[in-house]
């Protein structure tokens, strides 16, 4: 081997290293979800880093070098169950690709960094569980000092905000960082086992290994306990709750998949489990705390999430990829073998994210390593030094491919720098940062639902800003530019459902930008009952949507479309106290005194008097009135009914009050006229 190629060799392996043992670590709060984003952006930018150092390495020599690997099969299928999942099925097909957490970027991500690692840590005199285990060590220390507080007695500007929360952490949510102190403990305390084993029999030096492999298990062992132990404390005193999706729903979302040739070899497409859960949504769930969680955008297992979302061919890809290294278990160091299948527990047990991927590919990587040290590792070099043409041919095509890549990265990290710029402008209360920010963050990536959803209401609240100002103040200008913030919002949010028709999350937002504009906009009932409507049939199983859109026939005194909606809200969530507060109000608007009562008797028992006091007045007050009411109608229909018996006549049955309602046709006010364009069916452009 030449000086050259060494030296680049050891660069390589410098950046192998730093990137195993930065990542849990690193973390900058320039973006939203910066935990998620953050590691997101580092991954690719170091793994960039190797790439042109083997271009450069390849200039050099002239050489190309390729070393056989035994997973390489599995993860072409696994990428490639990926690539088809989002060319055929994945409606937003971009924002699969980028997303930080499952998309095909970070999966690539992980496949490079296993293909670079499992050769590095095959050469390398280190052994990889130090970069993971001094890692570990680092995060739970940090871990450590943040659950005591330290910041309590002075004020963290907003920016900072989020050290003042006592589980934050490096990692992520509670149950990753829990995830990642596990594996890091099972590496560490097995190769200290293994260290103990062998410094009895061969080495005494190797005792200084044990006291700081103790020290790692000690540290990380602490920080395990006490943030379990802060976070049990905050469920039990302070009701919070670890959300994370319904098994059983994710089951069923994965057996949905099955129920169509297409989706079962293909899934629902990346970036796409959101609108499959809706579908499977039970009436159970409606009786859980996270009722009011529209749908989680991944799986309870990411086993699971790559079923739904890749079908059988990436449940193959990784099935193989996984059976293959569980044969040769027997062929690697105890430490290896633990982390593997620590790694293997924590992808059936938890949702998919960033540390989920890495935490697994760079176990594969070190029982690779592992393998090919017992068995020589097959190397193919072809040298293009003659073959001038193909040599310049491959330059051009690196360069152009990592030249392209790099260049679309940095357009959608840039689009979240701004984003979350405009995030900070809220807490800054500079409507004019919010939109300008907002609005450049979509000049870099105009493909991300969310920024089209957020965008949407920062153009109402625009809107309503000047509106607020008095009529008579008001000049053609701003008259002006209210209409144009209006559509502009419905626009956006019209964007959102076109990127993604399938997501309830899309359609739910037009609603809304609908519904805040009825008084205004002459079509915008019809248009929000719509929009409505098509959140219904995509989430049928949602009592909230429902309350919703009997809200607005309520607000135009629809009551018999009201009532329907509202008791169907109330068949989906008998416990909810708000929906048959508003069956109560449409019972009694209708003359339905007696109904009225007992919905709102319900109301007053399912409300807590010491809890929601204010609620509770409310509703008993709302109850003597009906309770007066229906008292003296009955006497009055007693009266009517003793008279008409006395003159012998039946009772027209139009005069009782318990009666099914006919079917309604539908009328809504119409207000001022906005271009058909703006309708929820109309084209976006």
């Amino acid at each position: 081997m030449t000086n050259q190629s060494k030296f680049f060799n050891t660069i390589t392996q410098y950046f192998v290293y730093g990137l195993v043992f930065l990542f849990p670590l690193f973390f900058v709060p320039i973006t939203r979800d910066f935990l998620i984003y953050s590691k997101f952006y580092f991954l690719t930018l170091v793994l960039f880093g190797v790439l042109f150092i083997s271009l450069g390495k390849f200039l050099l020599t002239k050489k190309f070098t390729w070393f056989r690997n035994l997973a390489t099969q599995s993860l072409i299928l696994i990428l490639l169950s990926y690539i088809l999942s989002i060319v055929l099925m994945s409606p937003n097909k971009l924002q699969a690709i980028y997303n930080p957490q499952y998309g095909l970027v970070l999966v690539a991500s992980m496949v490079i960094l296993y293909l670079y690692a499992s050769h590095v840590f095959t050469k390398a005199k280190i052994s990889p569980i130090l970069p993971i285990a001094v890692s570990g060590v680092l995060v739970s220390v940090f871990a450590l000092v943040i659950m005591v507080d330290p910041f309590q007695s002075g004020e963290l500007p907003a920016y900072w905000s989020f050290l003042s929360n006592t589980t934050f952490n490096t990692i992520g949510s509670s149950i990753h960082f829990v995830a990642f102190l596990i594996f890091s403990l099972v590496g560490s305390s097995l190769y200290m086992w293994r260290t103990y084993s062998r410094s009895r029999s061969v080495d005494e030096s190797n005792r200084t290994m044990l006291v700081i492999l103790g020290t790692i298990v000690l540290f990380t062992l602490l920080a395990l306990i006490f943030h379990i132990f802060i976070v049990s404390q905050l469920i039990l005193t302070e009701g919070a709750q670890i959300i994370i999706p319904p098994l059983a729903l994710s089951w069923y979302a994965a057996v949905e998949v099955l129920k169509n040739p297409m989706t079962a070899i293909f899934g629902v497409g990346i970036d796409n489990f959101s609108s499959l859960f809706t579908q499977v949504r039970t009436m159970n769930y409606n009786l859980s705390d996270l009722w009011q969680i529209n749908s989680f955008n991944t799986s309870r297992s990411t086993f699971l999430h790559v079923f739904t979302e890749q079908g059988l061919l990436g449940v193959i890809g990784y099935g193989l990829l996984i059976s293959l290294f569980l044969k040769n278990l027997k062929n690697v160091k105890l430490e290896t073998a633990g982390m593997f299948i620590t790694s293997i527990l924590i992808l059936f047990l938890l949702p998919p994210a960033g540390i989920t991927f890495f935490l697994f590919f760079v176990s594969l990587a070190m029982m690779a390593a592992d393998i090919h040290k017992r068995k020589e590792q097959e190397e193919y070099i072809i040298d293009l030094s003659t073959l001038t043409p193909i040599f310049i041919g491959i330059v051009v095509i690196s360069a152009l491919v990592l030249g392209g890549t790099g260049y679309f990265l940095g357009r959608n990290f840039m689009s979240e720098l701004y984003f979350k710029k405009s995030l900070d402008a809220i807490t800054e209360n500079s409507l004019q940062n919010l939109y300008q920010n907002q609005a450049k963050a979509l000049q870099y990536n105009n493909n991300n639902e969310e920024f089209h959803r957020q965008f949407a209401q920062t153009n109402l609240l625009v809107a309503n800003n000047l509106a607020s100002i008095e009529a008579d103040k008001l000049t053609d200008t701003d008259r002006q530019t209210i209409a144009d913030a209006i559509q502009a919002a419905i626009a956006e949010a019209k964007v959102a459902t076109a990127l993604n028709p399938q997501k309830v999350t899309n359609w739910q937002s037009l609603a809304g930008v609908y519904r805040q504009i009825i008084n205004v906009a002459e079509n915008a009932p019809v248009w929000a009952v719509s929009a409505y409507q098509q959140s219904i049939s995509l989430d049928p199983r949602n009592p909230l949507l429902r309350l919703d859109l009997g809200g607005i026939y309520y607000l135009f005194e629809n009551y018999d479309e009201a009532q329907k909606l509202f008791e169907q809200a109330v068949s989906l969530k008998p416990d909810w106290s708000n929906a048959h507060y508003n069956l109560a109000w449409t019972y009694y608007k209708k003359g339905i005194y007696g109904s009225a009562v007992d919905q709102m008797q319900i109301v007053v028992g399912l409300l807590d008097a010491g809890t929601q006091a204010e609620d509770f007045k409310v509703a008993q007050k709302n109850l003597d009135e009906f309770k007066k009411t229906y008292e003296t109608e009955l006497e009055k229909l007693q009266q009517e009914q003793a008279t008409q018996a006395g003159e012998e006549q039946q009772i027209n049955p139009a005069s009782r009050e318990l009666t099914l309602p006919t079917p309604p046709q539908t009328q809504l006010d119409k207000k001022i006229e906005l271009p058909e364009e703006a309708s929820p069916g109309a084209n976006v452009r």
